[in-house]
Parts: structure tokens; C-alpha cells; sequence
């Protein structure tokens, strides 16, 4: 039985890996999957072999098609009001320092659908299902758009600031998530690499879940909510990290010369500097 895996990380190349939730995903049995010529993976440790045996997104492409999800249980989650089955149900995307990126979904009895990625993922649907969806608001300027003259005696003038993103949605849906961090991501201005980390942030923040939003059902008192946020910087090899619990950042930088692995506690002071 799976203890533990890893959500998310860096490797030596610079190659980063995340796993979000995804209700489609899907597994077969080991005695499946060999009929079918794949090579059974772990969904909880599918993240760190990506991670160990792989320098970039095309070496990842070749190998993807002969890998399937194996069916397998977790450990029991401590909080079990959560509702998060066992299994937990993952699709995975990965960039490397290039630039290029994928998102790999196990939704064929385990084996992977591939999209290339367009710099933005989240939780379900499927990921064809965003990008779809994104025709839905096609109408997305970060321009404003001033007046709307209907007619010689109607104006509509626009409030303030902003008109250009009207109809942006605001909830904490999956689909929501995904439309606010495309537009927000490819509307912001250019900047320098040394600021990419904050930019990153400010970006993700509008797609932070607060603690409350999201209880699990009208008498629950248990809420899904963003437990951390972590950003790379793929060419120092270095990981920002904020937990939920305070605006912090601590700051990791993967050695080369590694050659044990070790642990190291995340910073949870408050700091307003």
C-alpha cells in the first residue's frame, strides 16, 4: 500500500512536474496492462519517475505512450470526511527550462491521453474540456472598451475601469480557475526573469482557495482549500513555497552535489517586509 507521493517538483535538468485531481482519470490491473503491452506506474509516485528518468518534455513523449496508471490503494487519508477516494484520481502536466510543457491524462483504462500544454492547468474535466471552453469568452480584452452606442439617444458608457474583462468569471469552479489564470497569464505585462516568481504569484492568487468557500456539503464543517502555492524557477533550479497558513515564502535551491535526501521545515512566520 502507497504511503505517501510526491504532488509536485524539480529535477537536475530543471524539469518541473505537478499532479492535479481529475475525476475521469481511470487504472487497469497489472495483469491487464502487460496484455496490453504498457508498463504499470504508480499514480502516487508517477510525478517523482517522471522527474528521475526524464530531462525534458520530448524524452517524455516518446515514453508516455508504452506507461499506464496500475490500479492500487493509498494509505487511509487521516481526515476521512474529506471524500477523496483511493486511489486519488490525478492527471499530471510537466515544463521544462525550454518553455514546452505537457499535460498527460490517464483516462484510457490508465493509459495517457497527451495534450501540449498552453501554460495553464487545473482539476476537472478533461483538459480538451478547458480548452474548449475557453470559445466561451472569446470576447477577453485588457483593454477597456469605453461605450456601446446602440443608438443616437443610447450610450452605454463604461464603469470605471476594466470593462475589457467583463463576463471574467469570479467563482472557485475548476473551469473558473482555468479562464481567470489564461487571461490573467497572457494579459499581464512583460517583465524581467527576475520578477517571474512574483509575477507567477500574483497571477495564481486570484485562483487561491480560501479556507470556507468550498465546505464539502451544507452541514460539514470541512472545506477544500488551497493548501499551499509553489512556484520554480527552472533555471536556477529553485522552488518558492507559501503555506496556506501565512504569506511567507520560503526558499529552496536543489543542489547538485546531492547525494541523500533530506528534509527541511517549512517557514510559517508571519512576515510583512
Amino acid at each position: 500500500m502507497i504511503r505517501s507521493f510526491i504532488n509536485d517538483g524539480i529535477n537536475s535538468e530543471g524539469l518541473v512536474g505537478d499532479a492535479q485531481y481529475l475525476e475521469e482519470c481511470s487504472w487497469d490491473t497489472e495483469e491487464n496492462l502487460k496484455k496490453r503491452g504498457l508498463t504499470p506506474i504508480v499514480g502516487a509516485e508517477f510525478v517523482s519517475y517522471i522527474l528521475s528518468n526524464f530531462k525534458d518534455i520530448t524524452e517524455i513523449k516518446e515514453a508516455i505512450p508504452k506507461l499506464a496508471l496500475l490500479k492500487t490503494e493509498y494509505q487511509p487519508w487521516e481526515d476521512t470526511e474529506t471524500g477523496i477516494p483511493s486511489p486519488i484520481p490525478m492527471h499530471f502536466t510537466f515544463f521544462d527550462p525550454s518553455g514546452k510543457g505537457i499535460v498527460l491524462e490517464p483516462v484510457n483504462n490508465g493509459a495517457f491521453k497527451i495534450y501540449d500544454s498552453i501554460g495553464v492547468m487545473t482539476n476537472s474535466p478533461e483538459y480538451s474540456w478547458h480548452l474548449n471552453n475557453l470559445r466561451n469568452y472569446v470576447q477577453m480584452r485588457p483593454h477597456n472598451v469605453g461605450e456601446n452606442k446602440l443608438n443616437d439617444q443610447l450610450v452605454i458608457k463604461q464603469i470605471e475601469s476594466g470593462s475589457g474583462l467583463l463576463g471574467l468569471p469570479g467563482d472557485y469552479t475548476p473551469p473558473s480557475r482555468f479562464i481567470r489564470a489564461t487571461f490573467l497569464s497572457n494579459y499581464i505585462d512583460s517583465f524581467k526573469r527576475e520578477d517571474g516568481i512574483m509575477q507567477l504569484y500574483d497571477v495564481f492568487k486570484t485562483v487561491m482557495i480560501p479556507k470556507g468557500l468550498e465546505k464539502l456539503s451544507a452541514n460539514s464543517t470541512k472545506s477544500d482549500y488551497t493548501g499551499y502555492w509553489i512556484g520554480y524557477d527552472v533555471t536556477k533550479h529553485t522552488l518558492y513555497i507559501q503555506p496556506e497558513c501565512c504569506n511567507t515564502f520560503t526558499q529552496f535551491t536543489l543542489s547538485a552535489d546531492l547525494k541523500e535526501k533530506t528534509i527541511k521545515q517549512i517557514s510559517r512566520e508571519i512576515s510583512l517586509a
